[in-house]
């Protein structure tokens, strides 16, 4: 009787053993992507430090200046972002039964998030203003459309959707 026993402990150890086994898997193989991701994301914004950098041709005073006034204004567009793309994703997970009021919300928020994108802008830009040129300014705008540009075509011509940014020294 207590072999029996025994073997239906073990059989339940060993079942658990392999259930805790799959979830250990599950969970490095998405903390490796995750790893993965933020070291691409990590290199995308080294690149476009670089990029910018170069392209404004800014001296040493106001290059550390202007990317302390640029990351808090990227940072704050991120979190705008965020907070957009959740609600949006809500409500894109059951749109079948979404009301009228419903869908007025939504647009509601989407014109809130373009208004705070627009109120970014102008606090950079404002920002800006107290050491760089207007010129650099809207200079700056058009690097950032040519740097999205050229990461896109870097997507599009790699292979299964993965790039890899050299650098010049390479």
């Amino acid at each position: 009787k207590r072999q029996g026993e025994y073997a239906s402990i073990i059989g339940s150890i060993s079942s658990l053993s392999s259930l805790v086994l799959i979830f250990l898997l599950l969970f490095l193989t998405n903390l490796l992507n995750a790893q993965k991701k933020e070291i691409r994301s990590e290199k995308i914004d080294a690149y476009k430090k670089i990029y910018i950098t170069d392209k404004l041709n800014l001296n040493s005073e106001n290059e550390s200046k202007f990317w302390i006034v640029y990351n808090n204004y990227q940072d704050s567009l991120r979190v705008v972002y965020r907070i957009k793309r959740l609600k949006y994703r809500k409500m894109n997970l059951d749109s079948s039964n979404i009301s009228d009021l419903e869908h007025k919300q939504f647009i509601d928020d989407f014109l809130d998030y373009e208004k705070k994108k627009i109120d970014l802008r102008a606090k950079l830009i404002a920002d800006l203003k107290e050491f760089m040129s207007l010129r650099k300014t809207v200079y700056l705008f058009r690097i950032e459309d040519d740097f999205r540009k050229e990461m896109m075509k870097k997507i599009i011509s790699s292979k299964e959707g993965k790039f890899k940014i050299k650098s010049e020294n390479n």
